[in-house]
């Protein structure tokens, strides 16, 4: 149980990992993440489930962009049996025949979308992916998308991912906008669905402590209520988020 069955290492910073734990990889659905703790003295870090085989009794997690994880990269090797992990965790996105979804994430940002592209495919929809922030250090992540992407955009910087955006809005019928990434773009992108009145759900990747609800550290406002993104979430409506009070929170956490 939770031992590490294949790893693979793109970079220094960035590694796919296989466990095994039937459990979790019986009862993971898109949207869902778990908490890991690689060693007693490692905190426990939360992590999205980007891809499961209940047949194998495995799931798989990406550590990426983890510079103060590099040590711990290099630490780890297929057999090493993993100190704690609890999962899943969070809300599973409704996964349906939406028609037309445009899924937009950022290079740091771009894993927790990674399972709701795969699924949407599978459900029927027609994809449209954007990598924001697209460099040499992030192109790994493209081949776990490029499978279920028909299309897929890749932009440099957020001025470009916002002129992406606004153009495939303009130029598609879209069904459904998914979002994840850097709160301020988040917040852009919510905008220009908005006034298009397309729907849109973002994906947050928040800072946790236990994952359960208990530290309070990942609340968040929707519809002026107050939200856990770890049992609530992580993925909302992005048009009733308040994106100016959780970069507030993020100054403090982040």
């Amino acid at each position: 149980m939770n031992i590490i069955r294949k790893i693979v290492r793109h970079s220094e910073y960035t590694a796919e990992v296989v466990i095994e734990n039937p459990s979790i990889a019986r009862s993971a659905r898109a949207g869902h993440f778990v908490m890991v703790r690689f060693t007693p003295d490692c905190p426990r870090i939360p992590f999205t489930i980007v891809d499961a085989s209940p047949a194998d009794g495995t799931f798989t997690i990406i550590i990426h962009k983890g510079a103060r994880l590099a040590d711990l990269i290099g630490s780890l090797h297929e057999d090493y049996r993993i100190g704690d992990v609890l999962g899943p965790l969070g809300q599973a996105f409704e996964i349906r025949n939406y028609g037309t979804v445009v899924c937009c994430g950022d290079g740091i940002g771009f894993v927790p979308i990674i399972p709701v592209i795969k699924a949407l495919k599978q459900a029927g929809n027609r994809v449209v992916t954007i990598l924001s922030e697209f460099t040499s250090e992030t192109s790994c992540l493209r081949a776990n998308v490029e499978p279920y992407s028909d299309v897929i955009l890749h932009s440099s910087e957020e001025t470009a991912t916002l002129e992406l955006i606004d153009r495939v809005l303009t130029d598609e019928k879209v069904d459904l906008t998914v979002i994840t990434g850097p709160t301020p773009m988040m917040k852009a992108i919510a905008e220009c669905t908005r006034v298009r009145q397309i729907p849109t759900r973002c994906i947050l990747n928040m800072v946790m402590l236990d994952g359960v609800g208990l530290c309070g550290i990942c609340r968040v406002m929707v519809d002026g209520k107050r939200m856990l993104t770890c049992i609530d979430g992580p993925v909302f409506d992005a048009h009733h988020v308040d994106f100016d009070q959780l970069q507030n929170r993020q100054r403090h956490f982040v």
